[in-house]
């Protein structure tokens, strides 16, 4: 895709032309600074959300008793970091310069001045003192909250935040699973689930774990006890509500006027089915009308779903007397064969007509996959076993927690959230933000969990209707691609429109792309109504596409060119990629190429030619550490420091180049050892002598430098024990540039928290950690060519984004301890629960649930195409 090549400039406002007229939707921009209201604003790809988040604060500056009172929430570091500089730049720039020529930059030069007014006006001195404003991310506002209130967060001191809490979600689920032995209150439940999960005790570890690092999905649902959502009846009867809601739209959706006509062919067909067909048609033998969408109807919707579809979901294009409908020729006389054969083609007819309603053939897809309203005995006890480990290992995570003074981000929020109170008993700390907070402005709000959104209702509990104070979030639903961090795109849609908390917001939707030319704009207008759902649906996190109009002109060319390769073929693919990205570079020398994959394996290959056609690139999080050869050297030294009778981790620290033995060498050395170490090897004087000459000088100053990390490994942690061996050997001379010696770095990092003085180093904890570290970037290759996932190119742009493998799709496990679904109206939240299958079995309502979670995974997909797409 190529945007508009030698246009692009550092920031939004040297984009905007002077005209603000000229702008689509320069109304909705204008709305967006009334600093009495609150609103949510739907910002598209390239609609500058950053450029208006600081035109509010700027407007809002100009109102407020103090800078403390404007509280600004991102999700990153980086953001926060671009929306202060902005502001403060406005400001230097108002206080400094003369007032600009161009309409848009003179607009933002007006904000600020009005800012400046009443900065020196109440002596705020905001330049000389820009830490008085409250930009900042949403996980140190949660840190300074539980700072505030150490008894009530339960935190006491702040903890660390750990970056990977996999080890402690790994740790805690051990220890509860050493409670099966304890004959305490829940060994019974955890007997429950190792015999559902058939006494799969490493399975069951790692669903634990898993569920562990979900939690802020689920804990909610289940923490209370007393919480009557948990009640058998109150289940049953959300989920019999689930049913009637896909009935409703059953009736909804199929044609009126052929509602009597499907009635009188079903009765047909069920009173035609063979005496010995086993068959749903058969509840239909008294059908009069279109069934009704109570649950007693049921049956009969489920009938004419057999009667209508084939075993695959789609409509039916032949006829049988399995159906109900048999040959002509079976008829006794002329009048029955008649009747066969008019029964027949009316059938046939009918499913004709119904060929274009696809939501109608959907939705009965969705009514064959319903489970029953009401639980199986054994599926209920599974159930309640299951709350209740979960209950437990949630509290094992805080004991963990506690010890090794470290905690994840959910514990964070959830700390945040207790500093808070409750919404009808708020603490001191709520009613005192209450007082100073008069404005919120929340940054890229489809990415909000259901514990931030929480923090939030928290946050705005006491304010009311036209009392000054305001919320505004600001978002792209069709950009929300973070579900494995928790993020639900539900809550966008639900704050649109029913608010946050008691905060009513008024919905804002800009359309301008400053980014694109207008041929990507309108190519990607023209297909992604197709890709994305027609209509939102919250309880699905389904998101509707929403046009975009251009700001750019059109470039001549075409600004969209498709590759399609007739099968998968990942050597071919990349030659097509390198021939790309040769063409970018040829057009538009000065221009930036970007090669977006949806996961990391996916650019193995192109990785690979591109680094023989001699191309240098930037890899961000892309290449696995372990596959540096000075990682898996220095893994080599780890475990061989740590483990003397580690044989081979000891003849590869010798093969290493800092230490340079010869294959024949190493076979010299180890032959006819009896079994002995290398270590006792490497004193032996005679195994020694057998070596070559430069063997033997090799292994002498080696020898030396391993002897002395040896005898004070006790005495020093693993990072110095490691790193100065690797020193005194040489290992930094080795490095061809400054790239081995930032991925070196990374590894001494790791090592630093896996152990102190006198630790063992565990090496399978290692291992694992080391798959999950990424080389450092070729610091010799600039940015014109980057190589990332499409989640990590999320806020970036480029000139040219190519997208291979399209058609590759990551594997997804889906197995998890608990499915669950939320859904609410007016009535307030229902909740629906089941638990994981049984072992080589296949629960109705996990299957149901699952394909929901399949649903919403697919939904994203499209959204994670709208972000690759939308880079140029």
């Amino acid at each position: 895709m190529n945007p508009w090549p030698g246009r692009r400039s550092p920031g939004l406002a040297s984009r905007v032309a002077s005209a603000l007229g000229r702008i689509a939707d320069h109304r909705a921009r204008a709305r967006a600074l009334d600093s009495s209201r609150s609103f949510i604003v739907q910002a598209p790809a390239g609609s500058g959300k950053t450029e208006l988040l600081m035109q509010r604060f700027l407007v809002l500056l100009a109102g407020v008793g103090s800078p403390e009172e404007i509280v600004a929430i991102t999700f990153t570091r980086k953001a926060a970091a671009e929306m202060r500089q902005r502001i403060l730049q406005a400001l230097e720039s108002a206080r400094t310069d003369e007032a600009p020529e161009g309409e848009h930059e003179h607009h933002i030069w007006t904000l600020a001045c009005k800012a400046l007014e009443r900065d020196a006006e109440c002596d705020w001195q905001l330049l000389d003192h820009p830490a008085r404003l409250r930009i900042q991310t949403i996980d140190s506002l949660c840190a300074a909250l539980a700072r505030q209130m150490p008894m009530l967060s339960q935190f006491g001191a702040v903890p660390e935040i750990a970056e990977d809490a996999q080890p402690l979600y790994l740790e805690a689920a051990r220890n509860i699973l050493f409670d099966l032995e304890s004959d305490v209150e829940w060994s019974d439940s955890i007997a429950v689930l190792m015999q559902h999960l058939d006494n799969r005790l490493d399975r069951l570890q790692g669903l634990i774990c898993a569920m562990l690092g979900g939690r802020d999905r689920w804990l909610r649902h289940i923490a209370r006890t007393d919480d009557p959502k948990l009640q058998r009846r109150r289940l049953e009867a959300a989920m019999a509500e689930r049913i009637t809601m896909v009935l409703a739209e059953l009736v909804r959706l199929f044609p009126a006027a052929h509602g009597t006509e499907l009635a009188c062919l079903a009765r047909f067909a069920a009173s035609h089915l063979p005496a010995e067909a086993k068959s749903a048609i058969a509840c239909c033998k008294t059908l009069r009308y279109l069934p009704g969408s109570r649950l007693k109807h049921r049956s009969l919707w489920e009938g004419i779903a057999e009667l209508l579809l084939t075993q695959a979901g789609e409509w039916r294009k032949s006829l049988t007397k399995r159906q109900g409908f048999p040959p002509k020729s079976s008829g006794q006389n002329a009048k029955e064969k008649h009747e066969l054969e008019d029964a027949k083609a009316c059938m046939e007819s009918l499913l004709h007509s119904l060929d274009e309603h696809d939501d109608l053939r959907e939705k009965l897809c969705v009514l064959r996959a319903l489970p029953s309203h009401r639980y199986e005995e054994r599926d209920w006890e599974v159930l309640q076993a299951l709350v209740q480990v979960l209950r437990v290992a949630s509290a094992h995570l805080e004991v963990v927690f506690s010890k090794r003074g470290q905690v994840d981000f959910t514990a964070l929020v959830l700390a945040a959230i207790r500093a808070l109170g409750e919404p009808e008993a708020p603490t001191d700390l709520a009613l005192a933000l209450d007082y100073r907070i008069q404005h919120l402005l929340v940054d890229e709000f489809q990415d909000t969990s259901y514990s931030q959104y929480e923090l939030l209702v928290r946050l705005t509990a006491g304010w009311q209707p036209n009392d000054g104070r305001t919320l505004f979030v600001v978002g792209d639903p069709m950009q929300s691609i973070y579900r494995f961090r928790e993020a639900e795109v539900g809550l966008f849609l639900a704050a649109a429109r029913h608010g946050v908390g008691q905060v009513v917001l008024h919905p804002l939707r800009l359309t301008v792309n400053f980014r694109s030319q207008q041929g990507i704009v309108d190519w990607i207008n023209r297909h992604f109504p197709q890709v994305l759902p027609a209509r939102n649906n919250i309880d699905e996190g389904a998101v509707s596409y929403a046009k975009s109009a251009p700001f750019h002109p059109m470039i001549h060319g075409p600004a969209v060119a498709q590759h399609l390769l007739g099968e998968r073929h990942d050597v071919t693919e990349a030659d097509q990629v390198l021939s790309l990205v040769k063409q970018a570079r040829a057009e538009f020398p000065q221009g930036s190429v970007a090669i977006l994959v949806r996961a990391r394996t996916h650019l193995i290959e192109i990785a690979v030619l591109l680094k023989r056609a001699g191309l240098r690139f930037q890899a961000v999080e892309i290449e696995s550490l372990n596959r540096r050869t000075v990682i898996q050297d220095l893994l080599a030294l780890a475990r061989a420091l740590s483990h003397p009778g580690d044989r081979i981790a000891w003849l590869a620290v010798l093969r290493a180049p800092y230490c340079g033995l010869t294959l024949a060498d190493l076979h010299t050395l180890v032959r006819d050892s009896d079994g002995r170490t290398v270590v006792d090897l490497l004193g032996d004087v005679q195994c020694r002598a057998r070596l070559s000459e430069e063997g033997q000088m090799r292994i002498e100053r080696a020898g030396s430098v391993l002897e002395t990390a040896l005898c004070q490994q006790a005495r020093r942690s693993l990072r110095s024990s490691v790193e100065g061996a690797w020193i005194a050997l040489g290992g930094p001379a080795c490095m061809p540039d400054r790239t081995g010696l930032e991925d070196a770095e990374s590894f001494f990092r790791l090592l630093e928290t896996l152990g102190k003085e006198g630790d063992s180093l565990d090496i399978a904890s290692l291992e694992q950690q080391v798959e999950k570290l990424f080389a450092t970037p070729d610091v010799l290759a600039d940015a014109s060519l980057q190589l990332m996932t499409i989640h990590k190119a999320k806020g970036l742009e480029f000139d040219t984004v190519i997208l291979p493998g399209l058609s590759r799709v990551p594997s997804q496990d889906d197995s998890q301890l608990l499915h669950w679904l939320e859904y609410g109206d007016e009535f307030g939240q229902k909740l629906v629960l089941a638990p994981i299958s049984a072992q080589g079995e296949e629960s109705a309502a996990a299957s149901y649930l699952r394909r929901l979670e399949k649903i919403k995974r697919r939904l994203e997909e499209g959204r994670l195409l709208s972000v690759a797409v939308t880079r140029a």
